[in-house]
């Protein structure tokens, strides 16, 4: 069984044929449903973890403890910090990091901490997608709480010329992912204001 975690920004119906379609009880408020996927050859549970770190931990502890996961899929958007990234590019990443500091002490030396992507997957993921012909790139990932983003912020993340998206959830589940031996596949699209509505069914199916 996999999961695929998006945020309310992805419409999975898009991207994935879904069948059998089934909400899960569960804790809290959690949004999930558990399909076959004809996309996926498997049974999956969709994860919507909103935006929030809290929600998406709570979510993944309490679906561990009740399935046998195989794997995960982290499909969702991240904002560009690097210039010369377009609308539904898909970036494959090479590190994602996190800072928990507030812009106000980073020149303090914040804590930055980082993960390093199984390269194995990342192969996986580049020759699928060279395959389906997207537009990609390698890059590094950054994780941040949404909100200290703002114009100021993103110029001096830019001028530091290392980080090229974020999202402020990618560090968390990946780290959830390593911690428990689950294989990740990050599928990072490009957001600007002037991007395409592609699907990526086609990807996500040659990818399994």
């Amino acid at each position: 069984m996999k999961i695929i975690v998006t945020t309310n920004q992805i419409n999975l119906k898009n991207h994935i044929k879904l069948k059998n379609i089934q909400k899960i009880k569960s804790v809290g408020e959690l949004d999930l449903f558990k399909a076959n996927s004809l996309t996926l050859k498997d049974e999956v549970i969709s994860f919507k973890a909103k935006s929030s770190e809290i929600f998406l931990m709570t979510g993944l502890k309490w679906i561990k403890k009740k399935f046998k996961i195989s794997s995960i899929i982290f499909l969702d958007y991240v904002n560009p910090v690097n210039n010369n990234l377009l609308g539904n590019h898909i970036i494959i990443p090479k590190k994602i990091y996190s800072i928990n500091d507030p812009p106000l002490e980073w020149s303090n030396s914040p804590l930055i901490n980082n993960i390093q992507i199984n390269s194995a997957i990342n192969n996986k993921i580049r020759k699928v997608i060279y395959e389906t012909n997207y537009d990609f790139l390698y890059g590094n990932i950054l994780s941040i709480d949404e909100k200290f983003i703002n114009d100021t912020t993103i110029n001096e993340l830019r001028n530091l010329n290392y980080f090229d998206a974020h999202n402020n959830l990618i560090f968390s589940i990946n780290k959830f992912a390593i911690k428990n031996e689950i294989d990740i596949y990050n599928i990072c699209i490009v957001k600007t204001n002037n991007m395409q509505n592609l699907k990526f069914e086609n990807l996500l199916e040659k990818l399994f």
